[in-house]
């Protein structure tokens, strides 16, 4: 029995050693990451951010990863996202920050009018007002509410992919109350400038999705403001832009954005959380179901505070200070039990 118990306090005290050990071995490397503290996300400056998802300047741009999750927190949820990855680039001038979105598709989903085809879509999503922390990643939460500036293929390219466009050899007889000819195809918006605007009956109710004018009103890019899961809603300022191209079996969309926001301004070098999500049509992704990501520190130019600390000052990972704390726990335990075996044989008179 003695021997037992010596060999088990033997035993832990050798496992806390060993745990207090790998968590100072493990400290210099996460210090070092952690201590410069850089954004994953670092915006050049040029002098006017591009236009085109395919202009050159994209080019001074250092490309960040971003991880992309599927979204399983609400309804609808989806088990398997689309977008498992997007490469991230930003640019800024005086005025405003662009960014531009790549990642693989197989298919270019731009809605073609029809029942159950779906677009491709993607967002970027910022605090509305950093000042009180960053938000949940639900899309914010009451009193602390984010930014969406949401890029939607149909948006830019659903005039060209019209019922026409996805059945061509379809025949027109009559679009009755459209306002055009019998035998032309008539085109959504020909019901509120030409026909009857109640037989486009979700426009006619005030539902922008499906308001041809609002779409090329605003562009391909709209930009929203949410307070949680089911507050989506417009915002009341358009100032959004971008443009999207498919090219090479990838989609490579620009998304631009003023830095004098209504509640703060994007100021260099200051750190800005920024999130992402993506739609995949063809895999039927709509509203919820989506890839996210989680929110990802950016900036304009590096911020000063991206140096790396003097070796010996404080800090430390979560992950040594958790080793450290686990091999505290662990010598104290194999100490307890130490002390209770020899006072055991002491009184046992071994």
């Amino acid at each position: 029995m003695k021997v037992l118990e010596r060999n088990t306090t033997r035993r832990w005290a050798l496992m806390g050693v060993a745990a207090t050990a790998l968590a100072w071995a493990a400290r210099p490397l996460w210090k070092s990451a952690s201590a410069q503290n850089l954004p994953a996300l670092v915006a050049a400056r040029v002098g006017q951010v591009p236009t085109e998802p395919t202009d050159a300047a994209w080019a001074q741009a250092v490309p960040a990863s971003i991880m992309m999750l599927p979204q399983t927190v609400a309804l609808p949820r989806v088990k398997e996202a689309g977008a498992k990855n997007l490469t991230v680039r930003a640019l800024y001038d005086a005025q405003r920050m662009a960014v531009l979105i790549e990642w693989p598709d197989v298919h270019q989903d731009a809605d073609l009018g029809t029942v159950m085809q779906y677009r491709d879509g993607v967002a970027v999503m910022l605090p509305e007002d950093p000042s009180k922390g960053t938000p949940p990643i639900t899309m914010g939460q009451g009193g602390n509410g984010v930014v969406i500036y949401h890029w939607k293929s149909d948006w830019q390219f659903g005039r060209l992919k019209d019922v026409d466009e996805a059945y061509p050899n379809m025949y027109a007889d009559w679009y009755q109350f459209s306002g055009v000819e019998a035998g032309q195809m008539a085109e959504a918006s020909d019901y509120l400038t030409k026909g009857r605007k109640e037989y486009l009956t979700a426009a006619a109710a005030g539902n922008h999705l499906a308001d041809p004018q609002v779409q090329e009103k605003v562009g391909p890019v709209q930009k929203m403001r949410s307070e949680g899961f089911g507050t989506l809603e417009p915002h009341k300022t358009q100032d959004g832009a971008g443009k999207g191209a498919y090219q090479d079996g990838a989609w490579h969309i620009l998304v631009s954005l003023p830095r004098e926001q209504e509640k703060f301004t994007i100021r260099e070098g200051a750190p800005l959380p920024v999130a992402f999500a993506a739609w995949d049509g063809a895999r039927n992704e709509r509203d919820g179901q989506k890839a996210y990501s989680l929110w990802t520190q950016a900036s304009l130019g590096q911020p000063a505070a991206a140096t790396p600390t003097p070796a010996g000052a404080g800090g430390g990972s979560p992950l040594a200070i958790l080793g450290a704390v686990a091999g505290i726990i662990v010598v104290g335990a194999a100490a307890v039990l130490g002390f209770r075996a020899l006072r055991g044989r002491r009184s046992g008179g071994g």
